[in-house]
């Protein structure tokens, strides 16, 4: 962080504009910054996008409840594993320190409650049922994703990054891993004129094919309900090789971060910025 760097804690922004202009409320009164660069990194629900990309995408529910836990250290090895169901799946990450992070999700019934993940799962192979009964803390969401791509992730000073720009779907296990993305690219990007656009081209591209194709894996995995479309999937799935099923999802966190360009660091951005 720059010597001269201010960080402001307890103050809530009110207004951002394109010509980067931020006011806010903070401890000590009203706050007014003229930037440079804003960064709008307020999460899928962002209030720096609904303000000045107003029009566009909406967090859409995809009609999905999940639930996450970690349950204590594991006797003996369980390996990395996802296992389908009709319109739900049970996902297995085992951590370094031997615990286990587990997810799972079913397709949300309109109108109604869904049952809780003991009872959902209560009848699903093992370990399932046990990692579910050993947990603690178990959070539970209804999945939501920008189902239509921004046309621009900039305007004017102002830029996107993370789920306020590509909020996505848990599929491919990416969101996290593209706000970083963003962050990393910003950062090699700093202190370009054409700092926003460069970003703009760089970032939007990727982030909006991983979240379509997150999409379209929820839909053809654990979305999947119809019975004969199911079987269908089974079948397929059984004749897959292994590697190759890996290989084509694996491939999206296939990244490699830009050089850092030495560049001048003009007083302003440009007028393309």
């Amino acid at each position: 962080m720059p010597e001269d760097a201010t960080v402001r804690t307890g103050t809530r922004v009110t207004g951002v504009s394109a010509d980067g202009v931020v006011v806010g409320q903070g401890r000590d009164g009203d706050v007014r910054i003229e930037a440079d660069l804003v960064v709008g990194a307020d999460g899928i629900r962002s209030a720096v996008r609904e303000q000045l990309w107003p029009g566009v995408s909406r967090p859409v529910p995809i009609g999905v409840t999940a639930w996450r836990g970690i349950a204590p250290a594991w006797r003996g090895e369980l390996p990395v594993a996802i296992s389908w169901g009709r319109g739900a799946e049970f996902g297995i990450v085992p951590l370094e320190d031997g615990r286990i992070y587990w997810f799972a999700a079913v397709n949300a019934t309109p109108g109604t409650a869904p049952s809780e993940v003991d009872s959902r799962f209560s009848t699903w192979h093992e370990p399932i049922p046990a990692l579910i009964a050993a947990t603690g803390t178990v959070l539970r969401d209804e999945l939501a994703c920008l189902d239509k791509p921004l046309p621009t992730y900039v305007q004017g000073r102002v830029v996107l990054l993370g789920d306020a720009a590509h909020a996505m779907t848990p599929n491919l296990g990416q969101g996290a891993n593209q706000a970083l993305e963003d962050a990393v690219v910003l950062a090699a990007l700093a202190g370009r004129a054409d700092v926003a656009a460069a970003y703009d081209r760089e970032r939007r591209p990727r982030s909006q094919q991983v979240a379509r194709a997150s999409r379209t894996i929820g839909r053809f995995g654990q979305q999947l309900a119809n019975p004969l479309a199911v079987a269908g999937r089974n079948a397929l799935m059984r004749v897959v090789p292994p590697r190759f099923a890996l290989r084509s999802m694996a491939r999206y966190a296939d990244w490699r971060p830009p050089p850092t360009a030495p560049v001048s660091v003009p007083s302003r951005p440009g007028p393309d910025a």
